[in-house]
């Protein structure tokens, strides 16, 4: 059985992987919460002794991974690849900002690299969208700096982030 010319296994399959990226992602926000090392050994053996499944974080990224599917099918594996790698990222931003209202310098810097390669990855196939996602990150990264700056002198003090989590 066929769904948009993919196989009903591999939506099934990639459920199973949001899943777990889902749970994963859980055990991300917890480390950022606490301000520590995500691949270490002993918090990663805190996670394990203590895990329970957030059912949310877990149900959300699989649906993710099923509409992304439906929507970039085989064709387009590049652009699928990217927002599969970039769901989970910014539902990490989202719980950590939601909790704490600080996003991690070190997940948005994991983003920003992760464009980057994905730009590189585009620029071999095609250079003008390459150089068009390079514009958009310049321009994303410059507003906000300019939103920084501005509101830095208006109030006085830091009026965006940059503090270190």
């Amino acid at each position: 059985m066929y769904i948009n010319d993919v196989n009903i296994l591999y939506y099934t399959l990639i459920a199973i992987l949001g899943g777990f990226i889902g749970q994963f992602v859980d055990y991300c926000n917890k480390i950022f919460l606490k301000e520590e090392k995500i691949l270490s050994k002993k918090n990663l053996k805190e996670y394990v002794r203590t895990i329970k499944p957030n059912y949310i974080l877990i149900l959300i990224t699989a649906v993710a991974y099923i509409v992304l599917l439906y929507r970039f099918g085989s064709t387009e594996i590049i652009k699928l690849c990217m927002y599969m790698c970039l769901i989970p990222m910014l539902l990490s931003a989202f719980v950590v900002d939601y909790k704490i209202q600080i996003i991690p310098n070190r997940l948005n810097l994991t983003m920003f690299e992760i464009g980057l390669v994905f730009v590189f990855i585009y620029g071999m196939t095609n250079l003008s969208i390459s150089i068009d996602m390079l514009l958009g990150m310049i321009t994303g990264g410059g507003i906000f700096l300019l939103i920084t700056l501005i509101g830095g002198a208006i109030a006085g003090k830091e009026a965006m982030g940059l503090r270190r989590c």
